[in-house]
């Protein structure tokens, strides 16, 4: 009957008919356009990251395409203007880590960001061997996730800022985490 599959649809909410036919997603949206930004040669490794999984991570979140020319020092953004402008971020924030605190302004917030402060003392242990349990949380809940510092900074040294990005449910997902690893440290 139609009703089963009414009272079943209602569950299935986080996985839209839109996704599940991700091969053949030939359709593109309105705004679909292509961006480029200029990189340096240092940031290119970065954005690559080891075998190509940083650049796959920027993607996935953002749900952009993403081309790297190393040749010409090119990345290629493709999807729709939000994608574009959340892959844009996201690869900024990936290359200003490499050179010290990544600044992050409120106008960051596209419905994709949660902000986390997690006590100083706990910050190593978040963030784990070489960003071990970091990448390691990203993977489970597809985010993408960094520490950074809030407008000019804040005198208060007693936590630090963890930025979260991604879709409600993988942020959700992530922060419990972040939680409860800093809850073993700071109780």
């Amino acid at each position: 009957g139609g009703d089963r599959s009414r009272s079943r649809s209602r569950r299935k909410d986080s996985r839209s008919p839109s996704r599940s036919r991700d091969p053949d997603r030939k359709k593109k949206p309105d705004d679909y356009g292509v961006d480029t930004m200029k990189i340096t040669d240092d940031d290119a490794a970065f954005i690559l990251g080891k075998g190509g999984k940083t650049k796959e991570k920027i993607s996935r979140v953002s749900e952009a395409e993403i081309e790297l020319f190393e040749r010409d020092l090119i990345l290629e953004i493709r999807g729709s203007k939000l994608q574009r402008r959340r892959a844009k971020k996201y690869a900024e924030g990936v290359m200003a880590q490499r050179t010290g605190p990544v600044h992050i302004s409120t106008e960051y917030d596209d419905g994709d960001l949660t902000m986390l402060q997690v006590p100083q003392e706990a910050v190593g242990f978040v963030t784990g061997r070489a960003g071990n349990f970091l990448r390691t949380i990203e993977e489970e809940w597809q985010t993408l996730m960094f520490f950074c510092e809030v407008g000019g900074g804040s005198r208060n040294k007693d936590y630090e800022k963890l930025a979260i990005f991604g879709d409600t449910r993988g942020r959700r997902g992530a922060e419990l985490l972040v939680l409860s690893a800093v809850e073993t440290k700071v109780p």
